[in-house]
Order: structure tokens, then C-alpha cells, then sequence
């Protein structure tokens, strides 16, 4: 290391004339440079922008990365400012009179000394501040250029922002036009069918309220002739079973068995079945003491013949009443049916116009919201259209002055950044210039390359 560092200083006092000349030539041209260079001169605007919230409808961000929100709009303004639009308009507060369209040469040579950048270098992420800065030799033109590009942009914001509120405003009216249309559809709708379903609704009204009065609606009614078409039917059911056994009785041979329910006092049946009975108990006690062809045994049985016949007659008789009967509990049954049918038919239709009405008052609710909403909207859209949006949202904190400095170059930086290059470049050109250098120069050397010891040396004189 020592060694190096020896070689290394022998080669700076070596070369030093080199190292001279090489500072020299880079320290003077920086001078120069820094001397001869123009002065450059920057004017700024600077805004402040809040995002635009809470007013108009369409306008309202829904995004809560409030950050990234604040960049991409700063980024739009920058966008905006840069754009062709403003740039020309700038062109006309300049030169005023100037005809439509301003020529893309003199927009480009605008836009080419523009910039819209962050204050202290940052990024749009975090601040909500920008600037805008124009540049020219001429400090006075730099400011005037900047101020008619400071007032274009305000212009050409405030035209935008206005455009957008009235668009919005334009929308809601309509909206709120073909809603209202739209809600007093259905309003009259559902006045029409209450009008003419007066009745109808009375029983959607009694279907609804639960009560059990049975004149209050056709459920009840329905519940009550279905309890009393069960009871007919289990009554002729066993109306039928009777008549059936009756039937069985009367048609078989013999002496007919009469229900207990039949044999009541005083009724023609219970009189012959008693008869008849006597009339057993009688040729029963004969028939053992006298023949067949006994007389009074003859009568007897003849009697009993007729008692029976009589009997069956009576119970007949009484089949035929219990059929009549049953064939009133039938009619009874089909008139009960039919009410039911109604009923049923009734109820539905009742239930059809129910789903009807509920249809019509939840469509009518739903305008009614719509309607209510888009109001609300439009009021939020009017209330926009009536602010200022430029001094609601841009803010110009500082105007374009005159700059009593220019903006660039920076003459010191340039001569130190000479003088530190021009040392670094000396140094490296003697290295360079010595490390292709194959002479013998030093005792290292002699020791070095021809491997013999050194006794001696004379010094340069």
C-alpha cells in the first residue's frame, strides 16, 4: 500500500505540468460557460385546488383513497393547462385579435417553455398545491406570458365547470320532468282501479284486518258453509246407511227387524211390531196344543201374515220419507257446494285484485322515491350551477411576478463544478498517460523489471 501510494505521488509531480494544463483548459471553459451562457428567467402561478364534492350529483367522487384522488386530479388540471384549449386562448390574451385556430408552431413554442410541477419538487401525492411556470430570457415576457396563461386556465376551468353544472342541471330537469310524468301514471292508475274496485277493496280491507265477524268478509263465510257441508255429509251418510239397512229389512222374508230409534210411542211401526210380537207369543203357545188345520191357529197366522205385511208397508213407508229426506239433505249439499264455489271464485278474484292493488301502490311508491330523489338531486345541481366553481375549488395563491433573479444558470455551480472537474480530469489524464508510459523511471522500477539491486543513484539535476 505504501509502495502505491508512493508511485502515485511520483506520478502526480511527474506530470504535474499535464495536470496543469488539463485543469486549466476545463476551469477556463467552465468560466467561460457560466459567463457566456444567458440568462434564463422563470415567472410562477401558483394554485391551490380542493376537489369538488358534495354539490353536484354526477361530479361526486365515491372513492375514499383520497390520495391517489388528489394526484390523478392535479394530473388532469396539468393535462388541461398543457392543453391546446388553454394554450390558445392564453395566445389570445396576448395578441388580441387574433383569429381562430392560433397555428400549432406558436402553441408548441408555448407549450415548450411550460411546466406544471409540485411545489419544492414533490409529488402530486402529497400536496394538493401546483405551479405553473413559464420560462424566457426576457424576465418581463416570462411574467406577461405566465400571467396570460394564468388567466386562460381560470378562464377555460370556469367554462368547463359551468359546461359540466349545466349539463348536470339540464339532466335533472328532465329527469325530474319524466319522473313526475312517469309518478302521476301510476297515481292516477291507482286512483281509477280504488274508484272502480270501491267494493273490492272493502273486502281486501276485511281479508286484511282479521276480524271474525262473518259479515266482514268472504273467508269467514266460507269457513262457516264448509263446517256445515261436512256436517250434511256425515248426516247423509248415515241417513244412507239406514236406508240401506230398511231396505234390506223390508225385502228379506220373514218377520222384519225394526231399529230402537223407529219404535217410538204412539207411531204406527212400534204398533204393529208389538202387534206382531203378541201375535208370535199367541202361535207359539198354540201351535203345540192344536193342529195345523185348527180354525182359530189358521186366523192367528193369517193375522200375523197381515200384521207383518203391514209392517213392512209402514217401514216402507218410512224408507221412502227417510229417501225424501235424503234427497233434500242433497240438494241442500249441492246448493252448499255452489255457494262454496262462488265463494272460492270470489275469494280469488278478491286475492287477484289484492296482488293488483299492492302492484299499483308499490309501483306508485317507487315513482314517488324516484321522483323525491331526482328532486333532491336537482336541487344539489342547481345549488352548483349557482356557485362560483373557480373560487369554490381553484384558489391562485400567488400571481406571475416579474423575476428580479434569473432562474438558470447557476454561474457559481458551474465554476466549482469546473474546478473540481478539471482537478478530477488532470489526475486522471497523468494516470492514464502513465500507465502507457513503459519507460524506466524510478529505482522501483530498475528492481522491479530487470531484477538486479540498485547501489546507487544521481539525483536529477
Amino acid at each position: 500500500m505504501q509502495n502505491i501510494f508512493r508511485e502515485f505521488v511520483f506520478i502526480l509531480f511527474d506530470r504535474m505540468r499535464l495536470v496543469v494544463m488539463v485543469f486549466l483548459t476545463v476551469f477556463i471553459l467552465s468560466m467561460a460557460t457560466a459567463i457566456t451562457l444567458p440568462s434564463i428567467y422563470r415567472s410562477t402561478a401558483k394554485f391551490s385546488l380542493v376537489i369538488p364534492q358534495g354539490f353536484d350529483p354526477l361530479q361526486q367522487e365515491r372513492s375514499v383513497d383520497y390520495r391517489n384522488q388528489m394526484r390523478r386530479y392535479l394530473q388532469d388540471q396539468k393535462e388541461l393547462i398543457m392543453s391546446n384549449r388553454v394554450l390558445e386562448k392564453a395566445f389570445q390574451i396576448l395578441n388580441p385579435g387574433t383569429k381562430q385556430p392560433v397555428p400549432d408552431e406558436l402553441i408548441n413554442g408555448i407549450r415548450k417553455n411550460l411546466d406544471v410541477t409540485p411545489p419544492g419538487g414533490e409529488t402530486f401525492e402529497g400536496s394538493n398545491v401546483f405551479n405553473v411556470d413559464y420560462i424566457d430570457r426576457d424576465p418581463a415576457k416570462a411574467a406577461h406570458v405566465a400571467s396570460a396563461i394564468t388567466q386562460g386556465y381560470l378562464d377555460i376551468y370556469l367554462e368547463i365547470s359551468r359546461s359540466k353544472t349545466d349539463y348536470s342541471h339540464t339532466f335533472f330537469v328532465e329527469q325530474t320532468q319524466t319522473l313526475h310524468k312517469v309518478m302521476s301514471d301510476k297515481e292516477n292508475k291507482l286512483r281509477d282501479f280504488e274508484i272502480k274496485q270501491a267494493l273490492a277493496l272493502l273486502e281486501i280491507m276485511n281479508m286484511e284486518s282479521g276480524k271474525s265477524n262473518v259479515e266482514l268478509g268472504p273467508n269467514m263465510l266460507l269457513s262457516q258453509f264448509l263446517r256445515n257441508l261436512h256436517e250434511l255429509q256425515i248426516e247423509l251418510a248415515g241417513l244412507n246407511m239406514s236406508i240401506e239397512a230398511l231396505d234390506r229389512e223390508v225385502n228379506k222374508k220373514g218377520i222384519p227387524a225394526v231399529p230402537l230409534e223407529m219404535e217410538v210411542s204412539g207411531r204406527s211401526i212400534t204398533v204393529f211390531k208389538t202387534k206382531v210380537s203378541q201375535l208370535q207369543i199367541q202361535l207359539n203357545e198354540m201351535r203345540p196344543q192344536f193342529k195345523e188345520n185348527y180354525e182359530p191357529l189358521k186366523q192367528v197366522e193369517q193375522e200375523l201374515n197381515l200384521s207383518v205385511d203391514s209392517l213392512k208397508k209402514e217401514l216402507e213407508r218410512s224408507v221412502n220419507a227417510q229417501k225424501i229426506n235424503a234427497q233434500s239433505i242433497e240438494a241442500r249439499i249441492r246448493q252448499i257446494e255452489k255457494i262454496i264455489h262462488d265463494l272460492k271464485e270470489r275469494i280469488q278474484k278478491t286475492a287477484r285484485e289484492k296482488a293488483g292493488y299492492e302492484n299499483l301502490k308499490q309501483e306508485y311508491n317507487l315513482a314517488k322515491d324516484a321522483y323525491s330523489r331526482a328532486m333532491a338531486q336537482l336541487e344539489q345541481a342547481r345549488m352548483a350551477q349557482s356557485l362560483n366553481q373557480e373560487k369554490q375549488f381553484l384558489t391562485l395563491i400567488d400571481k406571475p411576478a416579474v423575476s428580479a433573479k434569473p432562474f438558470k444558470p447557476n454561474r457559481t455551480l458551474i465554476a466549482v463544478g469546473g474546478l473540481i472537474s478539471g482537478i478530477f480530469l488532470g489526475v486522471a489524464v497523468a494516470l492514464t498517460v502513465d500507465h502507457f508510459d513503459h519507460s524506466i523511471k524510478t529505482l522501483y522500477d530498475i528492481e522491479t523489471h530487470l531484477n538486479v539491486p540498485v547501489l546507487g543513484s544521481i539525483s536529477s539535476i
